[in-house]
């Protein structure tokens, strides 16, 4: 009897303490403004938070000639790369979910839709559809990590593949309030 009293006894003292840890975190502030900058690409990004939980769900776009500091990978041999074709994604937009794992790494996932350019000296474009992973490690207002997306290109005229596209780093500056 006395040791239950005894485990009794330290778990209250455990979850008080429990909460008291709680207690002293900061709140976590409802909205979240982000521009990321890519090597010659910029996007910005808009996420709420669900109620006071460390997800938020949001959406953005991104305009600019990317992934420079990446590659695409696709399907098929119309999309292969060879000296003077380029392919790249120029405009996006984006619905995600965000979920800070820890202070220091945030999570956001989602899909991704938009245009690209595909050639030489002639381009020809098309539209993408895909679906995204994005880690990050991040410090107060500064996030920096990979995005890795896997989908479709559908290029004007008819040819299509499935494409994973990585960028390597994009940067993230971010305003919360």
């Amino acid at each position: 009897m006395r040791r239950l009293r005894l485990l009794v006894l330290l778990g209250v003292f455990g979850l008080a303490r429990s909460r008291t840890v709680l207690a002293d975190e900061p709140p976590r502030l409802p909205k979240q403004l982000t521009i990321d900058a890519d090597a010659a690409s910029i996007g910005f990004t808009f996420g709420g938070r669900i109620r006071q939980s460390r997800v938020l769900l949001g959406g953005g776009g991104a305009f600019g000639v990317s992934p420079i500091l990446g590659t695409i990978v696709t399907t098929g041999t119309h999309f292969d790369s060879a000296p003077g074709l380029n392919l790249y994604e120029v405009v996006s937009g984006m619905f995600f979910g965000r979920v800070e794992l820890a202070s220091w790494l945030r999570l956001d996932a989602g899909g991704r839709v938009g245009a690209f350019v595909h050639g030489g000296e002639n381009y020809t474009g098309g539209s993408f559809a895909a679906l995204f992973v994005a880690p990050a490690l991040a410090w107060r207002w500064l996030w920096i990590g990979p995005r890795v997306s896997g989908g479709m290109l559908l290029e004007r005229g008819g040819e299509a593949a499935a494409a994973l596209t990585f960028d390597y780093v994009i940067v993230r500056f971010v305003k919360s309030w």
